[in-house]
C-alpha cells in the first residue's frame, strides 16, 4: 500500500510532493504516513471556477466524479468533489493536478480506522460501571467507587421538558432494529420510508435514520445505515453507549432520550474513507440546517492524514451548532508531537477524548496529550449493544433428532416454524419440488450463493429453508446484508445427511434473537468518545440556548480532576455530567436556578427564595416554582361528597410520581392509602372511597 503527505495548493505556488512507500499496518493505520485509497482523490478548486470548468478540466485528464459535495461546495462557496481513475495512482493524480491553477487543494482519500482495542464478553445496568461505579466486579475488574459519569445525579437534576436532541453516529452503521435501539433512531419527519423518493427534497432517497454512504460490500450507497459490521458491530456499540433506551431491560445511554441519526461511512467495519467520514458531516450538518436539532457527531475513528477538507467541514458543522466528539486513539500515544485525527484538527467545536479505566487510571491503550486531547471519559471494558444479526440461536428439531444449528446471518427469525421437510438438492429453481410451498426446503450447500439458494427457496415459497453443508462442521454462512429473508439456518454435512435419510418428516425450525448476546464488553477510545457524545446532547438538552462553546466550556471546566491524567488531558480530569448539569454545587441544576431567581448563588437546596414554607430543594424536586409563595406540593382543601368519600386533590407537575398518606390520628404515623401515582397535570384528583368511616381524617402528599 502507498503512503502520501496531503499538501495545500494555491494558484500561485506548486510543490513537489514526497511520496514515500510502506506496508500497511496490522491493527492500526497509524505510522510515519497515513493510508489512503489509491485512485482517488479529494479535491477542492478555486472559487472562480465554475462546475462547468471544473468537469472540462476533470474531462479532458479522462477522470470520474465519485461524489460532489454539493452542500458544502455551495456553503463554502468552492466546489468539493472526490475524484477517480481507475489506472492512475494517487502520487500522480495529486501531482497532475496540484499544477493545475484551478485546483485550490487536493489531498488522498484517507483512511481512519474504527478505535476498538480490546474484545472480552458479557451483561447490564449494574455492569455499566462508567454511568454508576460503586466499587462492583464487572467482567473481572473490581472498580473504585465514583469512578464514573455520576449518571443517575445527573438524571436526577434533568429537564423534564426538554426538547428532542439528535447525535449523529459516523461509523460502521447502527442496527436500529435492536430492542435497546430501535426506539431511539431519529426518523426523518420529511420523508416516507421506503417509497423510493426524495419526500423532503435533500437530495437523498428515503433516508429514514440517515444514510449509508459507503455501501455494503462493494455495493453502492443506499438509505440503508444498518450495520452489518461482525467484528462485533463498532457503530451499534457505540449508539448503545451514548443513547440506548432505557426500558428495564439491556444497557442505558447516557443521554437515553436523545435520538439516533445513523451516518454509515464504512462498507466493511475495517477503514472509514474520509470521502464518507465527509459526506456523513455534510448530510448531518445539511440536516441540521434544514432544523433537525442534531447537536452532537461523534466521530469513534481516526488515522494519521489530515485532510483539509474534513477540518474545514467539521468547522463548518460547528458554525451551524454541531459539536464533533473524537476519539484520541488507542496506540498507547502522546498526540501533542504525533497527531491523530479528526481528534487533532484544530477546530474549535472538537472535543477529543481518552480512554479511562474503572479504578480512574488511563487506559493502557489510550493515547493522550496535554495541550490536544481534551478530556478523559470511561472507556475500558464498556458494555453495550451489538447488532442483533450475529446475537441469534438456532434450533432444528425432528421426531427423533435435536441437530446442532445456526442461523444463516440476516436470515428471518422465527420462533418456531413446524412443517415437512422436502429435499431441493443444491437450491436450483428446478430443485423444488410443487410440495415445498409452505413447507421447509433442506438445501446442501455449494454451486450457488446463500442468497441464491435462500431466494430460490423464497421463489418456491418455502416457509423456511435448512441448508446443511457439504463438508464437515458448520458453515458460518450470511445473507450478505439486511432483507426480507426467510428463516434460514445451517446444519452439519453429517447432521443434513442424516435428516436427508429420514424423509419427509415435520421438523420444527427455530431462529430467535439471545438476549444474552445482544450485547458485549469493548475497550478503546471509540467506547470514550460516546460517553462525552451523550453527554453533550444531555447538556444541550437542559440548556438548549447555550452556544457550542459554551456547551464544551460547561463540559470541560467540570471534569472531576484525576491525579492520574495531569499532564495526560489539558482539563486534568474525566468526564462528570452531574458536575456539568450544577457547576455551583449546590444539588439544584443551573437551568433551574437560573429560570428561578435569574443567576446562580442565589438560591441553594436548603434556601426558601418565597418563603412559603417548602425549601428550594424540595420546590425543586416536586416541580413548583420557588419563586412563587403560591406554588408549592401541597394539597386543596379535602371535599366530602354525600357519598361519604373524601375528593383529594393537589397541582401537581410533569413527570412526577406521587404516594398519598392518610391517619385518622395524629400521634401515630401516616400510612399509604395510593402508591406510584403519576401526575396528571395541572392537577391530580383521588377520591377515598373508605373515608365514610372515619370521624376525622388527615391527608399527606409525597414525591416519590
Amino acid at each position: 500500500m502507498r503512503w502520501i503527505r496531503p499538501i495545500q495548493i494555491s494558484s500561485l505556488l506548486c510543490l513537489v510532493l514526497p511520496l514515500f512507500m510502506a506496508t500497511a499496518g496490522a491493527s492500526s493505520l497509524r505510522g510515519d504516513e497515513p493510508a489512503y485509497v489509491e485512485g482517488e482523490v479529494l479535491v477542492r478548486f478555486h472559487a472562480d471556477r465554475s462546475k462547468r470548468q471544473s468537469d472540462n478540466m476533470l474531462s479532458s485528464r479522462g477522470l470520474t466524479i465519485g461524489r460532489d459535495y454539493a452542500w458544502l461546495s455551495a456553503r463554502s462557496g468552492r466546489r468539493q468533489c472526490l475524484v477517480r481513475h481507475a489506472a492512475r495512482t494517487t502520487a500522480a493524480l495529486i501531482a497532475d493536478l496540484s499544477r493545475d491553477p484551478a485546483v485550490e487543494t487536493v489531498e488522498p482519500n484517507y483512511l481512519r480506522v474504527p478505535l476498538t482495542a480490546v474484545f472480552p464478553s458479557d451483561a447490564r445496568f449494574g455492569e455499566l460501571w462508567g454511568l454508576h461505579n460503586s466499587g462492583q466486579t464487572v467482567n473481572g475488574v473490581s472498580g473504585t467507587a465514583d469512578a464514573d459519569i455520576d449518571f443517575p445525579e445527573a438524571w436526577a437534576m434533568a429537564r423534564p421538558d426538554a426538547a428532542q436532541v439528535v447525535i449523529g453516529i459516523i461509523d460502521t452503521g447502527v442496527d436500529y432494529s435492536h430492542p435497546d435501539l430501535a426506539g431511539n433512531m431519529w426518523t426523518n419527519p420529511g420523508e416516507t420510508p421506503n417509497n423510493a423518493s426524495d419526500d423532503d427534497g435533500n437530495g437523498f432517497i428515503d433516508d429514514t435514520y440517515g444514510y449509508d454512504f459507503a455501501g455494503d460490500n462493494g455495493a453502492s450507497p443506499d438509505s440503508d445505515p444498518m450495520d452489518i459490521d461482525t467484528s462485533p458491530g463498532h457503530g451499534t456499540h457505540v449508539a448503545g453507549t451514548a443513547a440506548a433506551v432505557r426500558d428495564g431491560d439491556g444497557v442505558a445511554g447516557v443521554n437515553y432520550k436523545a435520538r439516533i441519526m445513523a451516518l454509515k461511512a464504512s462498507a466493511s467495519g475495517t477503514t472509514l474513507p474520509t470521502a464518507y467520514t465527509l459526506a456523513a458531516i455534510e448530510y448531518a450538518t445539511m440536516m441540521k440546517n434544514r432544523g433537525v436539532n442534531i447537536v452532537a457527531l461523534n466521530g469513534s475513528y481516526g488515522g494519521p492524514g489530515f485532510s483539509v477538507l474534513e477540518q474545514a467541514a467539521i468547522v463548518t458543522a460547528g458554525q451551524a451548532g454541531i459539536i464533533f466528539v473524537a476519539a484520541a486513539g488507542n496506540d498507547t500515544a502522546d498526540n501533542d508531537p504525533t497527531a491523530t485525527y479528526p481528534a487533532n484538527y484544530n477546530a474549535a467545536n472538537i472535543i477529543s477524548v481518552a480512554a479511562t479505566g474503572p479504578n480512574d487510571t488511563l487506559a493502557g491503550f489510550s493515547n493522550f496529550g496535554a495541550t490536544t486531547v481534551d478530556l478523559a471519559a470511561p472507556g475500558d471494558g464498556i458494555l453495550s449493544t451489538i447488532p442483533t444479526h450475529v446475537s441469534t440461536s438456532a434450533s432444528v428439531v425432528s421426531p427423533t433428532t435435536t441437530y446442532a444449528s445456526q442461523g444463516l446471518q440476516f436470515a428471518g427469525r422465527t420462533a418456531g416454524i413446524s412443517a415437512t421437510v422436502y429435499d431441493c438438492g443444491l437450491g436450483y429453481p428446478s430443485n423444488f419440488p410443487p410440495q415445498v410451498n409452505g413447507n421447509i426446503a433442506l438445501i446442501e450447500r455449494g454451486t450457488l450463493f446463500f442468497t441464491e439458494k435462500a431466494q430460490n427457496a423464497m421463489a418456491a415459497g418455502a416457509a423456511a429453508a435448512i441448508i446443511y453443508n457439504h463438508s464437515p462442521g458448520l458453515i458460518n454462512g450470511t445473507l450478505q446484508a439486511p432483507g426480507n429473508w426467510l428463516p434460514a439456518v445451517e446444519l452439519s454435512q453429517a447432521d443434513g445427511q442424516h435428516l436427508l435419510a429420514q424423509g419427509n418428516v415435520q421438523v420444527t425450525v427455530t431462529h430467535v434473537l439471545d438476549p444474552n448476546d445482544a450485547y458485549m464488553f469493548l475497550g478503546g477510545t471509540s467506547m470514550a468518545a460516546p460517553h462525552v457524545a451523550g453527554a453533550v446532547s444531555f447538556i444541550a438538552m437542559n440548556y438548549p440556548l447555550e452556544s457550542v462553546a459554551q456547551r464544551i466550556n460547561r463540559i470541560l471546566s467540570n471534569v472531576d480532576p484525576v491525579g492520574a491524567l495531569s499532564g495526560k488531558v489539558a482539563s486534568g480530569g474525566r468526564l462528570n455530567i452531574a458536575r456539568a448539569t450544577d457547576t455551583d454545587g449546590d444539588t439544584l441544576p443551573d437551568w433551574w436556578e437560573l429560570q428561578s431567581a435569574a443567576s446562580l448563588g442565589a438560591m441553594t437546596a436548603s434556601t426558601d427564595t418565597d418563603h412559603d414554607g417548602a425549601l428550594d430543594g424540595d420546590e425543586f424536586l416536586a416541580g413548583t416554582d420557588a419563586a412563587d409563595e403560591n406554588s408549592n406540593l401541597a394539597l386543596d382543601a379535602p371535599a366530602a361528597p354525600e357519598s361519604g368519600s373524601v375528593v383529594v386533590r393537589w397541582s401537581s407537575a410533569s413527570n412526577r410520581i406521587y404516594r398519598l398518606m392518610r391517619t385518622t390520628d395524629l400521634t401515630v404515623p401516616f400510612g399509604a392509602i395510593v402508591s406510584n401515582v403519576p401526575a396528571t397535570p395541572p392537577m391530580n384528583t383521588y377520591t377515598d372511597a373508605t373515608a365514610a368511616a372515619a370521624s376525622r381524617i388527615f391527608y399527606r402528599i409525597e414525591l416519590e
